[in-house]
Order: structure tokens, then C-alpha cells, then sequence
């Protein structure tokens, strides 16, 4: 244990008031405001961390791995790494080790791998003996959270410094960007080999950590930090497709990016103060604006609760700069679109800050510096407001007491929990995250049925609603509490062949006499993707018309006194095409 070094955080006050299921909530005993309306912080004074946690992961057995600074908060992740138990609390020790790969790992791009849970980290910067160069690295790196050894794999095609990484629905990464890596993505495959996407020339787009999630039919979308919207189909040599813009007044690489619900995005932040919906269930994204927050906050951090609110944390209204720091928590609600702001946290947290979400529900959120204006060596836990009785005190939580270790897609599982009800099911995806922008989280809801403390529940239906990986299961209460989340694995689900046939298939005569096409939804072990509508003028299977998300579809397009000739197919989201239907045919 030479190479170990075993750092005690400063005896800061805090008051331990109980062990729940493996998680310590601490007092916040630094909030002015603790309560049920606006939460409470827990702040301790001084530097309570062994480095600038730039880069923030949860690792599967529940702990936390920071790096990014040198101890003396300089840049630089050349020399250490930095792992952190929740159960010990802010003030307990840090297991900081040294990072022997001869990686710069500092501003690289990290998710945690769907099989093995190790933590992939791809590109970087690098260091010449005496300073970071500010520029691209190609090599990948392996932390493995079993022996917390941190290791060289094979090397990218392209240096990659502010990439991005995304699990895909095979378990594949996605990594896109980077300075040195614009011109095109790749892919890591099972065995951590390389394959370049030359078909998906991504030059044209910024390479600052582009903000990507897998859409409903299993491509990646993307929205770069000048406004530029996109798909990437990731098979074979890759195809690029663009899919418009956000406007100017929206974009900007200082915003934060969520997925809280499966298909729909929230981008905030960044130059102004409000917020943008997304919606990806459509085959063509829809842009709309949400609530505004209290004020711009550039680097704000975005992180999805385990009630599928967003929460944000830091920034302020100059870049990196302490004019117009906002320390509040706020809450937005998708139900609503609109945010509250809770209690304030201590520290300002700028450029190079982070926001994660933790087993008990609770959020780190640490950082900011290098450069700084501050040299932040320290971390705060935020306690949302789903954590307090009215009176302020802690709430009393349901516990999850036994739930499968793994899911697969499309089944189904029992769990028992200790609660007078449950109302909600929920999955988070653990948290990997930087640079305002958490790169494999999100949201789902999970039916249930409930027969005393036995919960019979529906796992997630299509691998692109729940990518393969780590989540956080947690069962929250009628007063809107949250379990302790148990961290789960949902399977990579191997694609067995093209999905079924859509069923039932019907075509009648709108109102205005245009041809609607209704059919039943085809199934599929991954998932279903979307559905093709094929369209003749002879009677005979035609070409492809269109693609749609779900039933029913109008075609606008025909010219009365035509007769038109359809069938349907189904395609999962790995791209397979199920056989068509019968033909139908009409005249409008």
C-alpha cells in the first residue's frame, strides 16, 4: 500500500444523525433555511478535498472517484486520483492514489462502462514535465472500482481534449469531439477497439464536450455549444443527418444539458437565464422554451433528482468570474416548467465545478478553479427538500429491502420495500460528470403494481429509454420521499433479430379525405424504434415515404382521385427492419 495515500479531511462540525441503508445523512448544519420547501446544505469551512474535483464519477459499488487538479489546485490530472466514500460524510477520509498511466487525464471525457463497471476515460490533456499543454491526447484509460487501479487501453484514433462519451444501446461508447478529434467520431466496441466513423463527418460542429444522449430509435442526438442539432447513426462507418438549430441566444458551451425524461432534453443555463425543452419523440426535434431562473448562470450544473425534477447548482452571470454568483439550489419541474429557488449553498462554483447525485438522494457538489478566481479544494452536499419533514428534520424514508442486482429489457421484477405506500418507482443513471454536463445521465419511470410491501414492476421496454449501465433504483413515498437508491445494472441486451410485424393494420379516410394509417405496436427485445410507411400508385409494394415514431399517420401528400397503396414495417433500435404488412389500399 506504498502508492496509497490516505488523506483526513479537516475536522470541520458536522453532526452524523444516522446510518439509513449504507448512507449517512449529515446536519446541515451550515443552512440558514433547512426544510421541506427549499432543502438545506451541509458547508463546511476550508478545503475539505485533496484535489480540485474537476471530474466526478459514481462508481457501481457506490463510491465516488475525483480528479483533475494537482493537490496545489493547479491543472492537471498527470499525477492522482482521488476515491471518496458517502457512508464516511464530508469530513471523512480521502484514499488519494497516483495516477501511473502517464495519461494527463484532466478534461478528458469518462463513462462507466455497461459490463464491467470500470470507468472509461478517453483523451486529455497533456503534460510536457512542467505544464499541461492545453491540448488533445489519443490515449483511453480503465479505472476499475474492484481494485481501484487506474490503466492504460488501446489508444484512440484521433487526441481528444474536451470530448464527449456516450454508452450506446449495444453497450458500445460513442466518443465524439475533443480538440484534435472534430473531424470525425469513433467507437469503442466490446473488446476496446477503435473503429472510426468516416461516414459521419462531424468537422463542421464544435468540439467542446458536444452535448449527446441516444434518441428514442437509438442514433445519437447531439447539440453542439454553437446551436447546431444533429443525428449520428453509429453502425458500420457511421451517417450523419442534421436535424436544425437552437438559436444563438441559446447556445453556448457554459450551459448544462439533461435528459429527464426518455426522448426530452432540458438545455439551460449558459447566457441567458432561461430554459429549452427538447423533444426527440418526433422524428424531428422540437424546440420549445421553459421557466426562467432566478439569473444567468454561466457553468451551471444540471443533475436529474430521483423524483425527475432537475436541480441547479452554480454559476454566475460573468464567465469564471465572481460578478453576479448565484449559489442557490433551483429546482424545475417538468410537470410545470417552472423553477424554485432553495436554500444557498457557501462557495461559489464557476468554471471547472461539478454537481453529482448520491446514493441517499442527497447531491455533491464541489469545485471550481484552475483557473479561478477560486481554488476550490472543497465540496458541499446539497439535501433537496424531498429529504425534510415540515418541521425540519430529516423525513422518514421508505427502504428499498430487496430488488434484483440486474434487469433486462422488456421483463419484469418483484421488490420489497418498507414504506405505509409507494408511489413512484424510479431510475437514475449514475452519474458521470463535468464541465456543466453529466455525459450518461437520465430519467425513467417504472410501472408497478403493489401488494403490501411486494412491488411486482415493469422493467424499462427499449434499450434506448434505458441504455445499458448502472442506475440508482429508488421507491419513493406518498410525501414524495426517496428510498436510499440501490445501485442496479440493466443488462446489455443482445440484439436477437428484426422486431415482429406491426399488427392490425388499418387504413381509413380522414375528415378532409386524406388516407390514415392505424396500426398496433410491434415488439422487440431491444426495443422498437419507429415504424416505416412504404406508399405506391400501382398496387405493389412501394418506397419508403416516411418515418414515424407511433400510430396513427396521415399522409397530406396525395392527390385526389389516386388510388395509394401502403404497408407498414417495424424497426428496433439497432436499425433492423421487420417484414412489412399487407397492402392496403385507398382512394382520397
Amino acid at each position: 500500500m506504498s502508492n496509497e495515500c490516505l488523506v483526513l479531511a479537516g475536522a470541520f462540525p458536522a453532526k452524523r444523525i444516522g446510518l439509513v441503508a449504507g448512507a449517512v445523512l449529515w446536519a446541515a448544519a451550515t443552512s440558514a433555511v433547512a426544510d421541506n420547501v427549499s432543502g438545506g446544505w451541509q458547508s463546511p469551512a476550508g478545503n475539505n478535498w485533496p484535489l480540485i474535483p474537476i471530474h466526478a464519477t459514481l462508481t457501481p459499488d457506490g463510491r465516488v472517484i475525483t480528479y483533475g487538479s494537482q493537490a496545489n489546485g493547479r491543472q492537471s490530472g498527470y499525477f492522482s486520483y482521488d476515491i471518496w466514500d458517502p457512508a464516511d460524510g464530508l469530513t471523512g477520509p480521502h484514499l488519494l492514489l497516483p495516477n501511473q498511466t502517464q495519461t494527463d487525464i484532466f478534461c478528458s471525457a469518462q463513462v462507466v462502462l455497461p459490463d464491467s463497471g470500470s470507468l472509461f476515460l478517453a483523451g486529455g490533456d497533456v503534460w510536457n514535465g512542467t505544464n499541461s499543454l492545453n491540448i488533445g491526447n489519443n490515449n483511453t484509460n480503465l479505472f476499475d472500482y474492484t481494485t481501484r487501479t487506474l490503466t492504460r487501453g488501446n489508444d484512440l484514433n484521433r487526441p481528444r481534449w474536451y470530448g464527449t462519451a456516450t454508452t450506446l444501446v449495444n453497450g458500445e461508447i460513442y466518443v465524439q469531439g475533443g480538440d484534435g478529434g472534430a473531424d470525425f467520431p469513433e467507437v469503442r466496441d466490446a473488446g476496446g477497439n477503435f473503429r472510426l466513423l468516416t461516414g459521419a463527418p462531424t468537422g463542421t460542429l464544435g468540439w467542446f464536450y458536444p452535448r449527446n444522449f441516444v434518441a428514442p430509435d437509438g442514433r445519437i442526438f447531439g447539440l453542439d455549444n454553437h446551436g447546431a442539432m444533429y443525428y449520428v447513426a453509429t453502425t458500420g462507418t457511421g451517417r450523419l443527418a442534421t436535424a436544425g438549430r437552437i438559436s444563438s441566444t441559446y447556445a453556448s458551451q457554459t450551459a448544462s444539458a439533461v435528459m429527464f425524461r426518455p426522448g426530452k432534453i432540458l438545455q439551460f443555463g449558459g447566457k441567458w437565464n432561461g430554459a429549452l425543452v427538447i423533444d426527440l419523440t418526433a422524428m424531428k426535434p422540437k424546440a420549445t422554451t421553459s421557466g426562467s431562473m432566478s439569473s444567468i448562470r454561466q457553468w451551471v450544473n444540471g443533475t436529474v433528482l430521483p423524483d425527475g425534477r432537475v436541480l441547479a447548482t452554480g454559476g454566475s452571470a460573468v464567465v469564471n468570474q465572481l460578478s453576479g454568483v448565484n449559489n442557490s439550489a433551483e429546482i424545475w419541474d417538468p410537470n410545470t416548467g417552472t423553477w424554485t429557488v432553495g436554500a444557498s449553498g457557501s462557495v461559489a462554483r464557476l468554471y471547472h465545478s461539478m454537481a453529482l447525485l448520491l446514493p441517499d438522494g442527497s447531491v455533491l457538489v464541489g469545485g471550481g478553479g484552475a483557473p479561478g478566481p477560486l481554488t476550490n479544494l472543497n465540496a458541499e452536499i446539497y439535501y433537496p427538500p424531498y429529504l425534510y419533514a415540515p418541521d425540519g428534520t430529516f423525513a422518514s424514508r421508505p427502504t428499498i429491502d430487496s430488488a434484483p442486482e440486474a434487469l433486462n429489457i422488456g421483463g419484469s421484477f418483484t421488490m420489497n420495500v418498507t414504506a405505509s405506500a409507494v408511489s413512484r418507482v424510479t431510475l437514475v443513471k449514475t452519474g458521470a460528470v463535468t464541465h456543466s454536463f453529466n455525459m450518461d445521465q437520465r430519467f425513467l419511470e417504472l410501472p408497478f403494481t403493489a401488494s403490501g410491501g411486494t412491488l411486482s414492476v415493469l422493467a424499462p421496454t427499449s434499450a434506448s429509454a434505458a441504455t445499458p449501465g448502472y442506475y440508482l433504483l429508488f421507491a419513493i413515498d406518498g410525501n414524495g420521499v426517496p428510498s436510499v437508491g440501490k445501485i442496479i445494472k440493466i443488462n446489455i441486451q443482445y440484439d436477437g433479430g428484426p422486431p415482429g410485424q406491426p399488427g392490425s393494420p388499418k387504413l381509413t379516410l380522414s375528415k378532409v379525405r386524406k388516407p390514415v394509417l392505424n396500426w398496433s405496436a410491434a415488439t422487440d427485445d431491444i426495443g422498437v424504434a419507429g415504424y416505416i410507411v412504404y406508399r405506391s400508385t400501382n398496387g405493389v409494394l412501394g418506397n419508403e415515404v416516411t418515418r414515424t415514431l407511433k400510430s396513427p399517420w396521415t399522409d397530406t401528400a396525395v392527390v385526389t382521385g389516386t388510388t395509394y397503396t401502403y404497408a407498414i414495417s417495424a424497426y428496433d433500435v439497432a436499425g433492423n427492419v421487420s417484414a412489412t404488412t399487407s397492402l392496403l389500399s385507398v382512394t382520397p
